[in-house]
C-alpha cells in the first residue's frame, strides 16, 4: 500500500458534491485510531495521519475569506416544543423571555412537514425542501430488493483488510439527505457560521471558515443509536441479551464481593459482521456493601448508590496496532444485596473520534478540552433505558438536564468569545422529556401513575422553563441589533394506543402469511442495526401491501419490489383507493372513535427529484394513537389496536401536520404565517445571500 493510499484511508474525505443525491462521503465506522505498539509503526502512521489531516483541513477552508461580523442571525431549535404548551405557560408567567418575544416581536405556530417527524422536519429546516427533495421521509426506509428496514439517514459500506491486519479498502458513510443547508450557503458567501448539534449532519458538512458539530444521526461506537448496558447480579441467564429498545442486559456473577464481565463493543471490521470486539470490566463491592469500585482498562472510580461516575474511556483493539476509542459513564443503581449498574452508550470519543463528527474534525475535541467530555451520540438522551425501565424518572431527568446545561454553556461561550454572523444551536431535551413524561400529564394514558405524577408531572414544564432561560441568556449575549429566530420541528400529542398496521393488512387481505398460525417474531433495535431477518413469514407471491416505519405503507409493486405482484396503473390505483377508504373508516373497538385522521398518497404531498423513494401511503393518526413499535420494524404482532404500555407515551411521528405545528418566535415582527420550509430562505435573505434555486420555502419578510 502506497503512502497516498494509506493517507487517504486514514483521513476522512472532505468532498461535498452537488449531484442528484447531494451526497457527502466520509469514512464509516469503524474508522481506525492510530494506537500502535511499535515505535516504527507509530511514527509512520503518525506522519501519514498528519499529512491527511492537513490535506483535509486545507480542503475544508481553501479559498474562503470570512467577512467581518457586522450583522448576526441566531437560530435556536428546540425539538418538539409545542405552541399550545408554550402559550399556556407564557400566560401563567412561567416563560418570561419567550413572553417578551411574543409581545415585542413574533410568536406563531410553525407549519411542519408531513409527516411531522424530527429527521423529516429538520431536513426541511436546513434545506428549504419538502421530503420529495430531501429524500428523508422517516427515520427508516425499506430496501425494495430485500424488504429489509434500514436507517434512512445514512448508507454504509464496510472496510476490507488484507490478512486481517492491513486496511485495503476504506469504509464509507454517505449522508442521504439531499439539498444545500442554509448554513453552508451562508458560509460559502463568506459569513462566519457556528452550528451546534445540528440534526442530519452526519457525516458533517464542511463549513468554510466556520464550525459544525453533528447532532441527530451520529451513532455510538456499536453503530447503533444508543445501546445502553445494564449489569446486574439478580438477572437470570434467561433475562440477559438484547432488549426491545436498544439495551444490553448483562448478568453479573458475584464471587464474594467481586464480579468480572465484558462490554460488548463495535462489530469487528475484519470479520463477517457477526462478531463484536469487547473489553473487560470489573466491579468490586466494598466490605460494608455501601460502594462499588469500577475498573475499566486501568481507570477506576469508587461510587455509592445513586451516583454518576465521571467519563471513562473504553478502547477496543482491532489489530495489534489499531483500536477504536469511546467514552461512557456509569450510574450505581444498587450496591447490595444485589449489584445493579447502569452504563451509558459507548459514545464516540470526542478527543479521539474514530470518524468525523464535526467540521473541522478537531472542533469537537476543542469543545471537550474546554468544557469537559460530553456525549457525542446523536440520540442525546437516555430514552431507551427509561422505556425499558432500567433507570427511573429521576435518573433520566438528572442526566437530561445536565446534558442540556452543557450545550447551553457551549452555546454561550461561542457567542461571547468567538461570535459568528450565523449561529444555529439545536436542543433536544424538550422532545425527549415530552416523549417520556406525557403519561404523567394524561390521566387517560395506560401508564398514568398518580404517585409519579405528583413527583414528576411538571417535568415537561420545567424543561420548557430551562428553554426559556437559555433564550434569555442568548438575548443578553448576542449582538443587540441581531435577529433571533426560535423554532421547533413539530408539536406533541398523547400516545395511548398503537396500531399494528401489518396485522390489519393481513386481516384485510392485503398481506398473506405463509403460516397464519405461527407466532410472529418480535423485533428489536439490535435487529435493525444488525440487519437481521425481517418478514420471515410473509408470502410475497400473494402480498399486495406491507408497512415499515412510522405510518408508511408500500405496495408490493412489480418491477420495483423484488417479488412484486401489483402492477402500476389501474391495479395499483384501485388498491390505494381501497386502502384509503378502509383505513379512514377504522374505529377503535373500545370507544368507536376514528383512529386515523388522514391517509395521504405520496403524489399528493411530495414532489421533487427523490419522489420515487417515497412511501405509497402516509397515514396520520388522531390524538392518542400512533403506529406501533413493532409495525415500524415490519412485524405482524397480535391484535389491531393495542394499549401502549411503555413509558414513551407522547408522540408526533405519525400525527397530522395540521395539528402538530412547531413554535416560531423572533425578536422581529414577521407578519406572514411561517413554515419550517421558510427558515432556510429567510435566514439567507436576512444575511443578503441568494438562496439556492428551486426551494419549496419562501423568505419571510420582517416589518
Amino acid at each position: 500500500m502506497s503512502l497516498s493510499e494509506v493517507s487517504s484511508f486514514l483521513a476522512p474525505s472532505s468532498e461535498y458534491s452537488l449531484d442528484e443525491q447531494q451526497s457527502r462521503h466520509y469514512n464509516e465506522i469503524p474508522m481506525l485510531s492510530t494506537q500502535f505498539t511499535t515505535k516504527r509503526l507509530a511514527f509512520c502512521f503518525l506522519i501519514m495521519t498528519l499529512l491527511a489531516a492537513l490535506s483535509h483541513f486545507a480542503g475544508c477552508h481553501r479559498g474562503i475569506a470570512t467577512r467581518p461580523v457586522t450583522k448576526q442571525v441566531v437560530v435556536l431549535g428546540f425539538d418538539g416544543a409545542d405552541p399550545k404548551l408554550a402559550a399556556k405557560w407564557m400566560a401563567e408567567g412561567k416563560l418570561p423571555n419567550l413572553a417578551r418575544l411574543a409581545h415585542e416581536g413574533t410568536f406563531k405556530p410553525l407549519g411542519t412537514t408531513n409527516p411531522p417527524e424530527s429527521p423529516v422536519a429538520w431536513a426541511a429546516f436546513a434545506t428549504g425542501l419538502n421530503p420529495g427533495g430531501t429524500g428523508i421521509y422517516d427515520f427508516l426506509k425499506r430496501d425494495p430488493e430485500t424488504y429489509l428496514p434500514e436507517l434512512a439517514l445514512v448508507s454504509r459500506e464496510r472496510p476490507k483488510f488484507l490478512w486481517g491486519i492491513i486496511p485495503i479498502k476504506a469504509p464509507k458513510v454517505t449522508n442521504l439527505r439531499s439539498g444545500v443547508p442554509f448554513y453552508k450557503a451562508a458560509a460559502e458567501a463568506g459569513y462566519k457560521a457556528t452550528i451546534i448539534r445540528m440534526p442530519l449532519e452526519f457525516p458533517p458538512t464542511a463549513i468554510p471558515g466556520g464550525k459544525l458539530w453533528s447532532g441527530l444521526g451520529v451513532p455510538d461506537l456499536r453503530g447503533t443509536w444508543g445501546t445502553f448496558f445494564y449489569f446486574s447480579s439478580d438477572l437470570t441467564p434467561w433475562d440477559t441479551g438484547d432488549t426491545e429498545f436498544g439495551g444490553k442486559l448483562v448478568r453479573l456473577e458475584l464471587g464474594g464481593n467481586h464480579a468480572a464481565t465484558t462490554i460488548e463493543g463495535p462489530v469487528d471490521p475484519k470479520g463477517n459482521g457477526s462478531t463484536r470486539l469487547s473489553v473487560p470490566i470489573d466491579f468490586k463491592v466494598s466490605a460494608d456493601g455501601k460502594s462499588v469500585t469500577i475498573n475499566l482498562q486501568g481507570q477506576t472510580a469508587t461510587l455509592g448508590e445513586l451516583q454518576w461516575s465521571d467519563w471513562f474511556h473504553a478502547r477496543f483493539r482491532v489489530t495489534p496496532f489499531l483500536s477504536l476509542s469511546s467514552t461512557c459513564r456509569f450510574y450505581i443503581l444498587q450496591t447490595s444485596p444485589d449489584l445493579r449498574v447502569y452504563m451509558s452508550a459507548l459514545n464516540l470519543d470526542p478527543e479521539d473520534s474514530p470518524l468525523p463528527i464535526s467540521s473541522p474534525p478537531g472542533y469537537v475535541a476543542e469543545i471537550a478540552r474546554k468544557h469537559g467530555l460530553m456525549k457525542t451520540l446523536g440520540w442525546w438522551h437516555d430514552t431507551w433505558a427509561l422505556n425499558e425501565e432500567r433507570i427511573d424518572e429521576g435518573v433520566f431527568l438528572e442526566d437530561c438536564w445536565r446534558t442540556m446545561q452543557q450545550e447551553r454553556e457551549i452555546l454561550l461561550d461561542e457567542l461571547k468569545n468567538d461570535p459568528p454572523s450565523l449561529l444555529v444551536s439545536v436542543f433536544t431535551a424538550t422532545d425527549s422529556v415530552s416523549h417520556m413524561f406525557w403519561r404523567l400529564t394524561d390521566p387517560q394514558s395506560p401508564r398514568f401513575d398518580a404517585d409519579l405524577a405528583a413527583r414528576y408531572g411538571n417535568a415537561i414544564e420545567l424543561t420548557y422553563e430551562r428553554m426559556d432561560a437559555i433564550v434569555g441568556d442568548v438575548m443578553k449575549t448576542m449582538k443587540p441589533d441581531g435577529t433571533l429566530i426560535i423554532v421547533s420541528d413539530h408539536g406533541f400529542h398523547s400516545w395511548r394506543k398503537g396500531f399494528n398496521t401489518n396485522t390489519w393488512l393481513v386481516q384485510n387481505g392485503y398481506m398473506t402469511l405463509k403460516n397464519p398460525n405461527a407466532e410472529d417474531k418480535q423485533y428489536n433495535l439490535d435487529n435493525l442495526f444488525g440487519q437481521g431477518s425481517f418478514f420471515p413469514n410473509t408470502d410475497w407471491s400473494h402480498t399486495q401491501a406491507y408497512a415499515v416505519g412510522l405510518g408508511q405503507v408500500y405496495l408490493n409493486l412489480s418491477g420495483r419490489e423484488r417479488n412484486g405482484i401489483v402492477h402500476y396503473g389501474p391495479e395499483a390505483d384501485k388498491i390505494l383507493a381501497d386502502l384509503r377508504r378502509k383505513l379512514l373508516a377504522l374505529e377503535d373497538p373500545d370507544t368507536h372513535e376514528k383512529v386515523i385522521e388522514n391517509v395521504y398518497l405520496s403524489s399528493e404531498i411530495f414532489h421533487g427529484a427523490r419522489l420515487s423513494e417515497a412511501p405509497d401511503i402516509q397515514m396520520s393518526f388522531r390524538d392518542g394513537y400512533r403506529t406501533s413499535w413493532q409495525t415500524s420494524l415490519g412485524a405482524v404482532p397480535a391484535g389491531i389496536i393495542v394499549a401502549n404500555m411503555k413509558k414513551w407515551s407522547g408522540d408526533h411521528c405519525a400525527s397530522d401536520p395540521s395539528d402538530t405545528q412547531g413554535i416560531f418566535f423572533s425578536n422581529r415582527i414577521f407578519p406572514a404565517p411561517p413554515s419550517i420550509l421558510d427558515i432556510s430562505p429567510t435566514v439567507l435573505n436576512l444575511l443578503g445571500v441568494t438562496p439556492p434555486a428551486g426551494l419549496d420555502g419562501h423568505a419571510l419578510r420582517p416589518n
